[in-house]
């Protein structure tokens, strides 16, 4: 009878434990995060020309339109998929964000006549131990004001909101547009 009750008491706690191994060895695989690398930043300065054609600036006064491109590598080293929803280019005076961009997918670049049409970028699923390669881009016409934040701006940051809706902020990019022409000028002729 001794025996019996042992056998059963060795059953009972190897079951136990592997389940309890089982239950670690899971949450060991689920470690892990969202980790976002800034592949590329590339903003322009523009004004219309003479022929209608858009035209690289070389001072402030001459500039009517901004845009930037910007290209992250999305990798979840986690077993679980993470998620980002509301992305947004925040555009920040080193204290506060003085303007919030949705951007629009370059994935989602579509042509009808001459025309060609992008939506803003939507939540975005990344698979476990996936990478994703993410591409936007937006702009701001100097019309009413419109383009005042851009030279009061000193640090450009990626927003969203991670599966738990906590909000992440991602460095960008520094730049002092206030003298943006000024520092670029001089970057100009050290390399030329």
């Amino acid at each position: 009878m001794n025996s019996d009750i042992t056998t059963a008491l060795i059953g009972v706690g190897a079951t136990i434990a592997g389940t309890v191994l089982g239950w670690v060895l899971n949450n060991l695989s689920n470690r892990g995060k969202l980790n976002i690398y800034v592949s590329s930043w590339e903003d322009k300065f523009q004004y219309n020309d003479d022929i209608g054609e858009m035209v690289l600036c070389s001072k402030r006064e001459e500039v009517q339109i901004y845009t930037y491109k910007v290209s992250f590598d999305l990798y979840n080293s986690s077993g679980n998929t993470k998620i980002m929803r509301n992305i947004q280019i925040a555009f920040s005076d080193g204290k506060r964000d003085i303007e919030k961009q949705t951007p629009q997918d370059d994935a989602t670049k579509r042509f009808s006549s001459p025309m060609v049409f992008y939506d803003d970028v939507k939540p975005i699923n990344i698979p476990p131990k996936a990478v994703i390669k993410l591409d936007l881009h937006n702009g701001s016409w100097n019309k009413e004001g419109e383009l005042d934040y851009i030279w009061k701006t000193k640090k450009v940051y990626l927003i969203y909101n991670d599966e738990k809706n906590k909000t992440k902020r991602i460095f960008i990019k520094s730049e002092d547009y206030e003298n943006y022409f000024i520092n670029h000028k001089l970057e100009e002729k050290e390399n030329g």
